[in-house]
């Protein structure tokens, strides 16, 4: 794998083997250093077992010119085997692998990463996504290639989002004997930060899976924003290139490439004409040959300004939403700052007095600053700031020196943690004198919890260490995460009449025997039941008794809080109290009829032909209880961009009490895999889409969205500043997208809508 210095793991996806004149110098002057380029099957093998690869020798050879590398993607079909279909049969799957191998053989020792398929969990595996197939031809394509070229570098699988289900199949089937990285696309349109829990996550699911003593990365092999998606413009499509490059460095992402290189056609209302770092148009008399984007310009910027430079580590400044990376080269050191929270606000960094120079993320010079006694105050923006001593600095070179805690801490839990304390002797034994202005005569003060304890929380616990120094007021804080690997997990359900539905989820299906209480006493009485998890049982649903007293019942709201005690009383799992409100109940509408509190509006391209209805109908069973309605929802697509919105028509059903934080939906999955979304409006008229979820379960699952802006693209105005003002009104109950644009039909459910507090 590439190492991790900024010179070399970032990269850009382009379309062609033969570049323009000028087209490759353009992109490595951006400082691109590799690129990732599909490795077409059918265009190189046109007769059987006969190879063509003369395409790709010219790219190789435009490439190394240029001092860049390649990611070639080993994917699609063949006419001549299975139907022209992604492989399925053995004979399909051998003609593929043997095509890997020698082409494998062919460009040995050029360096080339080799990656089986193209998002094979969605629309590009033909004719449509199967894991098992996938997973039988990319072990057979690993085992051709250890046999064939085994110092070649083979990864996968390449999929569309961070697709856990798929990824743990592909693990389970035994493919990280053979990869050498994990490569993902990890898409979305809110900030490349929110990010983060899926790496760590993923990161813990190979480790589970990995061979003994084999460490396998994650690489960021596809991802991109358009700047044609709701909310975004060119300006805001290049504050996201810096901020997912560097959000990956600081999570150990080895390799990111950015998708696209240029702009792949001219529609102003067709986002995927719009992902690239530079416009459409070609200028062969121009230089540079293409119009560059601010994308470009940022990604010029970071690269030149943090060349050969590695990632150290995030030093915590300020709140969870604030971001400050230091990067080092030697004793060099250099800062790369900027917040995800709506609005700039100060922050002061850990440094000795001195000058810094400030550059923005397109390179634009901004005004010095001068760190005193107090640090080096800065106001952060939502777009990097590149910060430069422009002499040591012995204060970041001390935060250089410090080692970097680990990213996360794995234990079983209940359990009492102990976080290492021994962080600051390699920084005395390698710097006994040079820092003694800080140290002062007895050396530095290591303040750490000495003991944290860790219950059974699905959620990883943040932990920061914090650095103090006698001889200055000035503290270096850490943080790290804990993560338990015997997880449970309690949701609360939209309470039923008297009957309060609690999910808890056990993930690693361990056996355990406790008790859950209802601890809350202001809106519903204390109760409790007993809990019992037999060895390979994931999942059980409790109905907790919930007589809630009048002024409950009055308001609509109730707060409950929750515990879990196992059975020597001991509590494993503590949840603060939350409230919660009924938006509404389906019940009171006379079932098979049209609910008139509601429409289905069909949306999307107005070419795209559509069916839907919407009533009202007994839910289907599988709901955790009785007295639950429903309201039914049937559609038709036709091929191409088409959804449709399940909308309120009275202001009553649009109206939001307070700021709720999210808002709590039953839906009766169709297996389908469309994206199951809501949207809401605030008061400045902005509209807010919070990320949805695949719907790729059938039966009942119990989704949220969240209501405070996070994980939300938006759009409205041009004042749009993607922070909630409230009163915030419902515009879409429920939203369903295409996901993968095909002709299809079905029919989904939706019940019991709740805001939660």
């Amino acid at each position: 794998m590439p190492p991790p210095e900024i010179d070399n793991p970032l990269g850009v996806n382009i379309h062609f083997t033969d570049p323009k004149a000028g087209e490759m110098e353009m992109i490595a002057a951006g400082g691109f250093r590799w690129v990732r380029m599909d490795y077409a099957w059918g265009s190189i093998e046109r007769e059987r077992g006969q190879y063509n690869f003369s395409a790709y020798d010219r790219l190789i050879a435009a490439l190394e010119k240029q001092h860049m590398h390649a990611i070639f993607i080993l994917d699609y079909s063949n006419r001549l085997y299975d139907n022209d279909l992604s492989p399925y049969t053995e004979e399909g799957r051998q003609a593929f692998a043997r095509w890997a191998a020698a082409s494998a053989q062919h460009f040995k020792g050029h360096g080339i990463l080799w990656e089986i398929y193209n998002e094979p969990n969605g629309g590009f595996w033909r004719p449509k996504a199967n894991v098992d197939d996938y997973a039988k031809l990319a072990l057979a394509v690993g085992k051709a290639l250890r046999a064939a070229a085994p110092t070649e570098t083979y990864i996968g699988p390449a999929t569309s989002t961070v697709d856990f289900n798929f990824l743990e199949a592909c693990f389970k089937a035994g493919l990280l004997q053979y990869w050498s990285a994990v490569s993902i696309h990890p898409y979305r349109q809110t900030g490349p930060e929110s990010a983060a829990p899926e790496f760590r996550r993923l990161r813990q699911m190979i480790a589970k899976y990995a061979p003994t003593g084999k460490q396998i990365p994650i690489i960021s092999g596809e991802w991109g924003y358009s700047a044609a998606w709701g909310g975004y413009t060119e300006e805001k499509q290049g504050k996201m290139l810096p901020r997912q490059w560097l959000n990956n460095l600081s999570n150990d992402i080895v390799l990111s490439i950015w998708y696209d290189w240029h702009d792949d056609g001219t529609d102003p209302k067709e986002p995927e004409h719009h992902f690239g770092t530079v416009a459409n148009a070609y200028h062969p008399d121009q230089t540079p040959v293409y119009t560059p984007k601010p994308a470009y310009l940022a990604a010029k910027t970071l690269t030149s300004l943090l060349n050969g430079y590695h990632f150290n580590k995030r030093l915590m400044v300020g709140g969870e939403e604030d971001y400050v990376l230091l990067f080092s080269k030697g004793n060099e050191v250099r800062l790369a700052a900027w917040t995800t929270a709506a609005n700039n606000h100060p922050v002061t960094i850990p440094a000795s007095p001195g000058s810094f120079q400030v550059t923005g993320y397109t390179g634009d010079k901004i005004a010095p600053l001068a760190a005193n006694t107090k640090g080096l105050a800065v106001t952060l923006t939502d777009t990097p700031q590149y910060l430069v001593p422009t002499q040591p600095n012995e204060m970041l070179r001390l935060a250089a020196d410090w080692e970097r805690l680990p990213p996360e801490i794995v234990t079983t839990a209940p359990n009492d943690v102990r976080i290492p304390a021994n962080l600051s002797k390699s920084l005395l034994a390698r710097n006994p004198t040079e820092f003694s202005s800080y140290l002062g005569p007895h050396g530095n003060i290591l303040k750490i919890p000495p003991v944290v304890s860790v219950m059974r929380s699905a959620d990883p616990m943040p932990v920061r260490i914090v650095l103090t120094f006698p001889n200055s007021r000035i503290r270096l804080v850490q943080e790290t995460q804990i993560i338990v690997t015997n997880p449970l997990r309690v949701t609360l359900l939209p309470r039923v009449g008297s009957v309060l539905p609690v999910r808890v989820e056990n993930p690693t299906g361990g056996a355990f025997r406790g008790t859950l209480n209802l601890t809350d006493t202001r809106d519903i009485a204390p109760a409790k039941m007993p809990i019992q998890f037999q060895s390979g049982q994931t999942e059980q649903t409790i109905n907790l008794p919930a007589a809630s007293n009048v002024a409950a019942e009055a308001n609509g709201f109730y707060g409950v809080g929750l515990n879990i005690q196992d059975d020597r009383g001991k509590v494993v799992l503590s949840l603060p109290v939350e409230e919660f409100h009924a938006a509404d109940n389906f019940a009171s509408y006379a079932v098979d009829t049209a609910p008139g509190g509601y429409a289905i509006v069909p949306e999307g391209d107005p070419k795209v032909a559509s069916e839907q209805t919407l009533t009202t109908a007994t839910p289907p069973a599988g709901l955790p209880a009785p007295g639950m309605g429903a309201l039914k929802i049937t559609y038709r697509f036709d091929a191409g961009w088409k959804f449709v919105q399940v909308q309120p028509k009275t202001n009553a059903l649009k109206a939001i009490k307070g700021q709720p934080k999210a808002l709590g939906l039953w839906v009766y999955g169709d297996g389908s895999g469309n994206i199951a979304r809501m949207r809401f409006t605030d008061a400045t008229g902005q509209t807010f889409q919070p990320e949805g979820e695949a719907v790729k379960w059938k039966g009942w699952r119990y989704i949220t969205f969240p209501l405070d802006g996070t994980h939300a693209g938006f759009w409205g105005n041009d004042k749009a500043d993607g922070t909630v003002h409230y009163p915030i009104h419902i515009d879409t109950l429920f939203l369903f997208d295409s996901a993968n644009r095909q002709k299809q039909e079905g029919t989904v459910y939706i019940s019991s809508p709740t805001l939660i507090y």
